[in-house]
């Protein structure tokens, strides 16, 4: 064997160990790791000499990646970056990192659960901010929450994100599924399905629905960012695919670092949030105002630990299996193992 290559799987071999046994410094044998070392096994890596593709569709819930990329955020990490847009939903982007089209990208829970326990090999590598979805009604409804006999509207399709969603939000408060109707359709006609009261209430993406709320239309009755059940949860996550995950782990976590600092850095201070929101804007990620945007931004906590998206992954392999959203014949511990790759975010 040539000494080149005994000396590639001598410092990948570090890598693997640096990333997965030693994350607070040390390696599986006690000894310390140094900054060098990782370095050395990031040259190494097949990414290290390739622009890393990111994927990033537009939206405030990934607000995180364009912030460590126009911040320099993955700079400062070593790494060359592009935003590169996977197709403009959750699937698509799923469906991009499955086929290679892009590295990594961010996406929620809710949607990418199932399809990691159909066969896509997709891991959690990061925490992005708590959760931006909600239940309304009309303003001037009588409804006050979720009881029994409802229908409920939501987009996205049965046992996607927000049906997902609402699920958690109707069992939370003490209900079955089928206690309720269920009806699915287009996002922008959700508001006027609520008016001509063919539901009685909706579950759907804040940024979608602030307007409404804002201007006296509707009105939040359940809430993955305001109410305590689900305020500490982590709702969107960073997905590396598992295969460039496994060739460049040291990458991977200094995307993921990347990531999670960007993410801290929007939640550090209302300028920063009004800074990100014109980021936004001045690149095209969004449409609208400054103001909306800035307002959204002040109502979700950015730069979730690995403790608490630790737990809102597990949770939520938990109660999805109870629900029936992933199979009940799935081992639990094993799901978890699969789909969460904690890494350093912390350090260096």
């Amino acid at each position: 064997m040539k000494r080149h290559s005994i000396k590639f799987i001598a410092v990948l071999a570090l890598a693997i160990i640096v990333v997965f046994a030693a994350c607070k410094g040390k390696d599986k044998t006690g000894a310390a790791v140094t900054p060098a070392d990782k370095e050395a096994a990031f040259a190494l890596e097949p990414a290290s000499k390739r622009a890393i593709h990111i994927g990033y569709d537009g939206g405030l819930c990934q607000a995180a990646i364009p912030i460590a990329q126009h911040k320099g955020f993955f700079t400062a990490e070593g790494l060359t970056t592009e935003l590169t847009r996977s197709g403009g939903t959750q699937d698509n982007a799923r469906d991009a990192l499955a086929g290679g089209k892009i590295d990594t990208s961010a996406g929620m829970i809710a949607g990418w659960l199932k399809p990691i326990t159909n066969g896509i090999d997709i891991r959690f590598t990061v925490g992005l901010h708590t959760g931006c979805t909600s239940a309304f009604v009309l303003k001037n409804s009588a409804e006050n929450g979720f009881r029994k006999g409802q229908t409920v509207a939501f987009s996205g399709g049965i046992g996607g994100i927000y049906h997902n969603i609402a699920y958690r939000f109707v069992a939370h408060d003490g209900f079955v599924s089928d206690d309720f109707k269920w009806r699915d359709f287009p996002a922008d006609q959700i508001l006027l399905i609520l008016q001509n009261k063919q539901a009685d209430i909706a579950v759907i993406n804040d940024q979608l629905a602030e307007k409404w709320v804002m201007d006296g239309t509707l009105r939040r009755v359940r809430s993955l960012h305001e109410d305590p059940d689900f305020k500490n949860e982590a709702c969107c996550v960073m997905g590396i695919a598992g295969p460039f995950l496994d060739q460049n782990p040291v990458t991977s976590e200094k995307i993921s670092r990347a990531v999670y600092n960007a993410a801290k850095w929007i939640d550090s201070s209302d300028e920063n949030k009004r800074e990100t929101a014109k980021i936004l804007l001045e690149n095209a990620y969004i449409s609208g105002t400054e103001d909306y945007a800035y307002q959204l931004l002040k109502m979700f906590r950015f730069g979730i630990p690995n403790d608490l998206t630790e737990k809102s992954l597990y949770d939520s392999v938990d109660e999805y299996q109870r629900l029936g959203v992933l199979s009940k014949d799935l081992k639990g511990e094993d799901v978890k193992k699969q789909i969460w790759q904690p890494l350093n975010i912390e350090g260096n």
